[in-house]
């Protein structure tokens, strides 16, 4: 993992543009039932544009280029989105991002006319299911966006964006998914390119106190406990019945390799046993292990505050300010170098779980 000359910028860079939200949905780390902005009383902070612009000048002499991904709150509902996306795109960098998809079929034509690369559209469970989890009339206006795009994408004959469905698997929706994706007259499979199935990703109280000391005792940082959003107890999972969510997954997995709409699944491996182990917190004894992360050499996030973190979501970690240093101070400086040689000995922070969509993508396989 250590590299052995100068250090490159990162390779993926997720820029949480904005902190507000239209929707409050119930699993929601930020803005559902347990969220860290609901417990922390949080104003919803925007991220300047030209913030965004300078930290995009700094890195277009990248090689490669960084692949940029809008999070919120809600994305498509940043005030400068499209000047966003020209600057990213005049740097000829990727972009994508998720969203509640709420606000798709209004931005559809600006996101083929601008190039935009990929948008991961979340959605739940057929109509009732979905708008118990997300809010009501959130289905109906998420699948009337990913018909206008796919029309405008067919329009004008482009390949952009890819659509995508962000599905997250609860104890509320689990017996649904071959309904909404094999069994559903209202989503059209011709418009997709891409599947993600995951797991809600969860963390233990015990988990989150370490992490917590991690912090003050490594970098002198003293949390405000944003962790706490990302809290579950292992009951709240104890009436999934994993068999039928091994079943529905490979099922719908299958049927989507046929139709050629990639995939991807968080854990990797949806056995029974291997999802039994995840519900439990008991990761260790998972398929899907683990020895290291690469995210600190290859990835990092910009909060809506302007704050650096090297690690996606947990914003308690912070190494640096933008409004305060140019991102190679940051980047290169002594609090990042000191973080990635802790990671190179340690492997893992204490808040690290083998739920964590960023090793599925970046970690080192055992």
């Amino acid at each position: 993992m250590c590299p052995v000359k100068k250090l490159r910028y990162p390779k993926s860079v997720i820029l949480h543009i904005t902190e507000a939200c239209n929707l409050r949905c119930k699993m929601c780390y930020f803005w559902g039932e347990s969220g860290a902005y609901i417990k922390h009383g949080n104003k919803p902070k925007v991220l300047d544009i030209d913030i965004l612009k300078g930290l995009i000048k700094e890195l277009a002499t990248s090689r490669p280029k960084p692949w940029y991904s809008l999070f919120g709150g809600e994305p498509l509902n940043y005030p400068d989105l499209e000047e966003l996306i020209l600057e990213i795109k005049a740097a000829k960098a990727v972009v994508d991002t998720p969203t509640n998809g709420t606000f798709l079929a209004d931005q559809a034509q600006m996101l083929v006319r601008t190039g935009f690369d990929q948008v991961r559209v979340s959605l739940d469970g057929t109509k009732d299911i979905n708008d118990y989890q997300r809010g009501k009339g959130s289905y109906e206006r998420a699948i009337n966006g990913i018909n206008e795009l796919h029309e405008e994408k067919q329009k004008l004959g482009s390949k952009t964006p890819r659509i995508a469905i962000l599905f997250t698997i609860t104890k509320n929706n689990y017996q649904s998914m071959e309904d909404f994706f094999l069994n559903n007259p209202d989503l059209n499979l011709e418009s997709l390119n891409h599947v993600e199935i995951e797991m809600q990703n969860f963390i233990t109280e015990e988990m989150g106190l370490k992490f917590e000391n991690f912090l003050n005792t490594e970098f002198e940082i003293y949390s405000e406990n944003k962790w706490n959003g990302f809290v579950r107890n292992t009951d709240n999972f104890k009436d999934i019945d994993v068999p039928v969510v091994s079943d529905q997954v490979n099922k719908v997995c299958e049927e989507l390799k046929k139709r050629n709409i990639t995939n991807f699944l968080q854990p990797p491996t949806y056995s029974p046993e291997n999802l039994s182990a995840y519900l439990k917190a008991d990761w260790q004894n998972m398929t899907d292990l683990y020895d290291g992360c690469s995210i600190p050499w290859i990835g990092t996030e910009i909060t809506a505050s302007g704050d650096v973190a090297p690690c996606h979501i947990y914003h308690d970690f912070v190494l640096g300010n933008l409004k305060e240093n140019s991102f190679d101070e940051i980047w290169y400086g002594e609090k990042y170098t000191k973080f990635r040689a802790y990671m190179e000995k340690n492997k893992f922070m204490p808040i690290c779980n083998i739920g964590c969509c960023n090793l599925y993508i970046a970690g080192n396989k055992k």
